[in-house]
């Protein structure tokens, strides 16, 4: 009798634990308040009861790191957080006291301009805002046009005005607490190049703290995180890459790449730019020149973390050639990148161990 009971205890259980287990369900949200881009989450086989702590959670981590990096906002009001980007490039040499979250992300800026020899530097906002405003402007801009040559040449006046700073901001930790100082008048941070990718690494993150494996998040055209893809052979996914010079809908894209568990990163010059002298002008601008550099159109890069790769993406569209080439060969394993070139002159640079680049 003891055994039959013994029996009939496992056979409940596992019908317990199996039912547990059949009590998911697939999310997907979609934001487009943060950022200043669109982001769609896309969740297989999530905990049903915990649907809407996941929704909540994951909009609080893009809120979060929104309302943190942006330079063009000031925070909204009743905010729990102390600065921001914004209200800290309006106070040039003073000791500010910020939130973590923020310190760290600035921490890793600080970093990740090392890492790159100086080719990402988050501290050069004045001169990325006259490109911007003179050059990149919807409205009275020249977006896809030509830029007319006396525009042209005041751009580089003004921009050879501003100084790039070798040490733009300092931090510092007392006490259990956050501080950052602006080190010269000429410094405005803009962590365009950084936050979206960081924030994008972050919600990944938190998807696969709660033991989760089938997830994809996309954020813009740039960043996308991936973990499995339980609906297709080998859990991979297909992530076509864009094609900078198109001029069809039969040419969108130049290759694909299948990849799962992994980050893809894209930085590039198709998407929004001007033209002069039969060259592109940016918005991703060397800080060793003050302006858009020309060797390549766009780079892809394959690796574990959205926010590293987001900015040493940055970074490279400012690197000759030969200077690439040379840090690949320095980091690219330690790392563990996988690099995609579309050249200016169209051709195609590959530096990938794994994955293989398919015709599209």
């Amino acid at each position: 009798m003891k055994k039959l009971l013994g029996i009939s205890m496992l056979i409940l259980m596992s019908f317990v634990l199996f039912a547990c287990k059949d009590k998911t369900t697939s999310i997907k949200v979609t934001f487009s308040d943060y950022m200043y881009t669109f982001i769609s989450i896309d969740i297989k086989q999530a905990p049903l009861d915990l649907e809407d702590e996941i929704k909540e959670d994951l909009e609080q981590i893009f809120r979060m790191y929104h309302e943190l990096a942006t330079n063009e906002d000031p925070l909204p009001i009743n905010s729990s957080y102390l600065e921001n980007i914004f209200s800290i490039n309006q106070k040039v040499f003073q000791k500010l006291e910020i939130d973590e979250p923020l310190y760290t992300m600035l921490e890793k800026a600080l970093e990740y301009n090392e890492l790159s020899d100086g080719h990402f530097d988050v501290s050069i906002g004045k001169i990325v805002d006259v490109w911007k405003n003179e050059i990149l402007d919807e409205l009275s801009g020249y977006v896809f046009d030509e830029i007319p040559a006396e525009v042209f040449n005041q751009v580089i006046e003004e921009i050879n005005q501003i100084e790039v700073v070798e040490n733009p901001y300092t931090l510092s930790q007392e006490s259990g607490k956050y501080y950052i100082r602006l080190n010269h008048d000429d410094v405005k941070i803009d962590l365009g190049a950084l936050a979206k990718g960081y924030a994008t690494q972050v919600a990944a993150d938190y998807i696969e703290s709660l033991g989760i494996e089938n997830y994809s998040i996309t954020s813009g055209s740039s960043s996308i995180v991936l973990g499995k893809n339980p609906d297709r052979d080998g859990d991979i996914f297909i992530i076509s890459l864009a094609n900078p010079l198109r001029t069809g809908l039969d040419d969108r894209s130049y290759g694909k790449v299948h990849v799962k568990e992994a980050s893809i990163t894209t930085s590039g010059n198709y998407e929004q730019y001007a033209t002069f002298e039969g060259l592109r002008y940016h918005h991703i601008i060397s800080p060793a020149t003050k302006r858009p550099m020309h060797y390549y159109h766009t780079i892809t890069i394959i690796g574990q973390d959205a926010g590293l790769l987001d900015a040493i993406s940055t970074a490279m569209l400012s690197m000759s050639p030969e200077v690439l080439d040379a840090w690949l060969e320095e980091h690219q394993d330690n790392l563990d990148i996988e690099v995609i070139r579309f050249n200016y002159d169209g051709t195609i640079t590959e530096n990938l161990d794994q994955t293989e680049l398919l015709d599209a």
